[in-house]
């Protein structure tokens, strides 16, 4: 068997103890790896109700079949875990090298429980792992914690900021200096730890089952790299590619999910930061896209900050989500993010709520620490990401909790203006103008993710959708949920062009698995499935709503001017969809589906 390593390592830092278990390769074949091997691990071992910041939550990374081989972009891995934030399944992928340095090191999964009764990092070479004092180290932001362990030779890393050592439910794990798990605030339960780092070096090799099979797929996937069309873009330009079409659009977040469209879009477009703020590119591990940006401001206050980055994410949620018009102050707001330790979506929807709630008299300038908050205002906007990542006044604590858990605290109607899914804040499409993605949001596993089902070309693009409909969205949204359940189990990009059958293919050739397309796809339906019966264990409210603001506030610019969606319609939508995926009207899988699905033994366990 290749693909896996076959083996597992237990730490827990209670006791300073560790253990080897073999990887089950019947679950292996079943949910293929990564995120759906992580939540199989997570539902089984991890009691019900367990609080997701007591030493008892499992914190994972976890890696696929394919990580760490010759597969571009085979550099990813994720973290899994039960989140802090939402109360609900997490899986948070993150690229870099530390992915395919733990295969290399002979582990397909790493699971820590328990807590470590003073800061500590964890040495991993190979086999042998070191628990090393960590207190020197806390308090230092991601890239000096990172820059700091390589005192003793190059090792990849895994570390937190001071927001997930004061277990800020946005906080994020830093990998390798500057690729980030930022979603759920797995950096918390990182910090409920006490674990400041985990550092890895790996000597081997990933095994293969036809190594010559394998090389012949992996070939024929890169000649297809090198010809697809749109990849130019996505290496010259990363993901800030979409900031300009998304604002023609008229979805992109600005001023809290106020309006679609930013008068200042063009200011913060990928031609005016290639052209502004981009010093060279960069990859992760073995991967030819290359989306990174290295950048550095040249000029203005903030002259001398430098980052990899921004994202789209970042210049949707703190550039026009914040009335931040200006590619340099968008690009220090996220270096701030970044070596606070934060998640740069959910951030940006917390300041934008704050700002909101700042001007509607929700907070005061006695909670801000006798400071202000406005609008296209990056120092205030800093001063307010750092007092939530140490919480450090009324404001920073009860931002610290994300949108919803503020909403709750602060009241005040404040509700009406959270914007987030199941406790995540929402990315960077508002569904205002593009229906399916409200559908893909408020039925996403982990809460408010465009990644489940990017909906969002498919509807513009295509002339058989209406993007102002939920005709045709339950379809769409299912099958493209199914799919990338799938695909990032194996793990790849999400920027890979790759078909399912060349997945097929190469997890086939790597593993000596006999699987078809099919069979491919219904793993990632059993994934999807499996965690909605944790969500539901962990006591979701399986009302897959919306934010209110998406029903009851239309634009009043933009190509999507005077646009809410129907609340009406919505609900019709969500039946539809839990019709289609064999669920009954409350959104519970139905036994009957569960056994099709191989998870007849869960049937009921919610």
């Amino acid at each position: 068997m290749g693909g896996y390593t076959g083996r597992m390592l237990h730490i827990d830092l209670g006791s300073k103890t560790t253990s080897i278990e073999e990887t089950d390769l019947d679950d292996a074949r079943d949910f293929i790896g990564a995120k759906g091997l992580g939540a199989k691990l997570l539902f089984d071992r991890l009691p019900a109700g367990t609080d997701p910041l007591s030493p008892e939550n499992l914190l994972m990374f976890t890696s696929g079949p394919l990580t760490g081989t010759g597969a571009q972009t085979s550099g990813r891995g994720t973290v899994v875990t039960k989140s802090p934030q939402t109360g609900l399944f997490l899986d948070s992928h993150f690229g870099g090298t530390f992915a395919a340095e733990m295969k290399k090191a002979g582990w397909d999964v790493i699971i820590i429980t328990g807590r470590s009764e003073s800061p500590v990092q964890i040495c991993i070479s190979d086999d042998s792992i070191e628990f090393e004092d960590a207190s020197d180290l806390w308090g230092m932001e991601c890239l000096e914690t990172h820059e700091a362990l390589q005192a003793n030779g190059r090792v990849r890393t895994a570390v937190i900021g001071p927001a997930g050592e004061n277990l800020v439910k946005l906080a994020a794990i830093t990998v390798d200096g500057h690729r980030h798990a930022g979603r759920g605030g797995s950096g918390a339960v990182m910090g409920s730890k006490n674990l400041k780092a985990v550092s890895i070096v790996g000597t081997g090799t990933v095994p293969l089952h036809d190594p010559d099979g394998f090389k012949e797929a992996t070939a024929r996937v890169l000649k297809i790299f090198r010809e697809h069309p749109f990849l130019p873009n996505r290496t010259k330009f990363g993901t800030p590619y979409w900031v300009k079409p998304v604002n023609d659009w008229g979805l992109l977040p600005t001023r809290n999910y106020q309006e679609g469209w930013f008068e200042d879009g063009e200011a913060i477009t990928a031609e005016q930061m290639q052209e502004r703020i981009v010093d060279k590119g960069g990859a992760c591990y073995n991967c030819m896209i290359a989306c990174w940006n290295r950048s550095s401001v040249k000029s203005g206050p903030f002259e001398g900050t430098t980052l990899v980055g921004p994202e789209y994410e970042t210049i949707a949620l703190m550039g026009s989500n914040l009335g931040v018009g200006t590619m340099e102050d968008v690009a220090y707001l996220n270096e701030r993010c970044n070596e606070l330790g934060m998640d740069t979506i959910s951030l940006g929807g917390v300041l934008g709520f704050a700002v909101e709630a700042y001007m509607k008299g929700v907070l005061s300038d006695e909670d801000l620490g006798g400071n202000s908050i406005s609008w296209g205002d990056p120092p205030s906007l800093a001063q307010l990401a750092d007092d939530i990542a140490h919480r450090s006044n009324r404001a920073g604590d009860v931002l610290a909790e994300g949108v919803r858990g503020a909403a709750e605290i602060l009241g005040q109607g404040s509700e009406a203006f959270a914007v987030h899914a199941n406790g995540l804040e929402i990315p960077g499409y508002d569904p205002r103008g593009a229906f399916g993605m409200g559908l893909a949001y408020g039925t996403s596993d982990r809460g408010g993710c465009h990644e489940r089902a990017w909906t969002v070309t498919t509807e513009i693009g295509d002339p058989d959708y209406d993007r102002f409909s939920f005709e045709r969205k339950p379809e769409l949204v299912k099958g493209m949920q199914d799919e990338r359940a799938a695909f990032f189990s194996l793990v790849l990009c999400d920027f890979a062009p790759v078909s399912e059958e060349d997945c097929v293919d190469m997890w086939n050739k790597a593993t000596g698995f006999d699987h078809t397309v099919e069979s491919y796809l219904m793993a990632g339906e059993r994934i999807w499935n499996l965690v909605r019966l944790f969500n539901l264990r962990e006591g979701m409210n399986p009302d897959d709503s919306l934010p209110p603001r998406m029903f009851n506030d239309p634009f009043t610019e933009g190509e999507a001017k005077g646009v809410t969606l129907d609340r009406e319609g919505y609900e019709k939508c969500l039946q539809d969809y839990y019709s289609l995926r064999g669920w009954d009207a409350t959104g519970v899988p139905t036994e009957g589906r569960l056994a099709e699905l191989g998870l007849s033994g869960y049937a009921g366990g919610h």
